[in-house]
């Protein structure tokens, strides 16, 4: 019987050690977060100008090479932020567009901007001064609606856009509930629902 055991055990241990490795897309995932994480920690200690990737990569805990399989320089880490902010717009704005009822898909998005409160106030420090857009899509083309409908969704999408801003530069005094709600109703008018 123990000769049984003594072949299940290194079979075993050799599983265990597997499922603690990381799959190639966890380890990027970890290493990009890292890095990321380490920007922000930067920012809130001085300006973006004065950071460097070397400081980046210190703070971080990865390689340089790490980095640069990840990113080319200190601006990508920057858009790959607002990119990860700017998709949760997107997601609220495609399911209001694909037929959700506007007020609860804010809610859950200012809330969620809320929780993040000192990211996004970084982010709204650097953005005037950097070339990163945002990048609030469209569910249809200019091919596949008439003129009015499609400039109502762009008005409709930007103005989200701008609310979030306004709402941080007036230092989030409303509550969530609140902007869901003058969201939802500027939205639905834009929409002319």
């Amino acid at each position: 019987m123990k000769e049984n055991e003594n072949k299940r055990t290194p079979q075993s241990s050799l599983k265990k050690k597997e499922a603690l490795r990381l799959s190639n897309a966890e380890s990027k995932a970890l290493t990009r977060e890292c890095i990321r994480t380490a920007l922000l920690m930067l920012l809130g200690e001085k300006r973006y100008e004065d950071i460097t990737t070397t400081e980046i990569i210190d703070k971080s805990g990865v390689s340089r090479a790490g980095f640069y399989r990840n990113y080319r320089s200190k601006l990508d880490v920057i858009q790959d932020i607002h990119n990860t902010h700017a998709s949760a717009v997107i997601d609220a704005l495609k399911a209001v567009q694909d037929g959700a009822e506007p007020e609860p898909v804010f809610k859950k998005l200012f809330e969620w901007l809320q929780s993040d409160e000192d990211e996004f106030k970084l982010l709204m420090n650097i953005h005037q001064r950097l070339p990163i857009r945002p990048n609030f899509g469209l569910g249809k083309t200019a091919d596949d609606t008439d003129p009015e409908t499609y400039y109502a969704q762009v008005a409709a999408n930007t103005m989200l856009a701008i609310i979030i801003r306004s709402w941080f530069a007036r230092g989030m005094a409303e509550t969530p509930e609140i902007m869901a709600k003058i969201s939802a109703d500027i939205y639905k008018r834009l929409r002319g629902h």
